[in-house]
């Protein structure tokens, strides 16, 4: 996999190799790029087959999810990547459908890198995408049975709903929460992107 630019040795110089407890990680979350997907194409094959069921509701193939990788960058409103040790650890996608409305935000962490505080800095960069597209409500819509779903639900402070198998979950957002928005993504040997904030 590509090393990103941002940070060569590791996040905050900690190597995951050291052993890291539940919640220690400060992960880079950056912006994904068209020049991203073969990364986000290879976190999602790197899924076993529960957690694929758990994020799509159905059993999917390796080119099913080649080709969502390409439709989620270049449909969503944003793809947001956790960069732990120079590699991309997790993302959310999060799709907005206009001004004051309800933006969706679906989340993948791979296996080896949960319960590490990923999903958390995902949720929080989530928040900020979708306050920053003027969106009213983010929106998590997942599996009853989906456990570490429901425990970053609960860290959200949403309003939670269940309808037979499935839990939907809106958090109220405020246009303050777009102080955190990410920067673009580098990879070595591409042209820098502009790192400023994005507008």
């Amino acid at each position: 996999m590509s090393r990103y630019e941002e940070r060569a040795n590791g996040v905050n110089g900690i190597s995951a190799s050291e052993g890291l407890r539940p919640g220690n990680l400060k992960p880079d979350i950056l912006r994904l790029r068209p020049e991203h997907v073969a990364e986000l194409c290879r976190l999602l094959c790197d899924l076993d087959p529960l957690s694929r069921c758990g994020r799509f509701n159905h059993a999917v193939s390796d080119a099913y999810l080649a080709g969502h990788a390409s439709r989620a960058v270049a449909d969503a409103t944003c793809v947001l990547g956790a960069i732990v040790d120079g590699h991309l650890r997790g993302v959310v996608e999060v799709y907005c459908d206009g001004p004051r409305g309800c933006a969706e935000a679906a989340f993948v962490v791979a296996q080896d890198w949960r319960r590490r505080g990923l999903g958390l800095a995902l949720l929080q960069a989530a928040i900020a995408a979708a306050a920053h597209a003027d969106a009213g409500t983010l929106r998590m819509i997942f599996s009853r049975h989906n456990w570490p779903m429901r425990k970053l639900a609960d860290k959200a402070s949403g309003r939670l709903d269940l309808v037979l198998d499935e839990i939907t979950v809106d958090v109220a957002l405020a246009k303050s929460c777009c102080s955190c928005w990410p920067r673009s993504a580098r990879l070595p040997g591409k042209r820098a992107r502009s790192t400023a904030r994005e507008s």
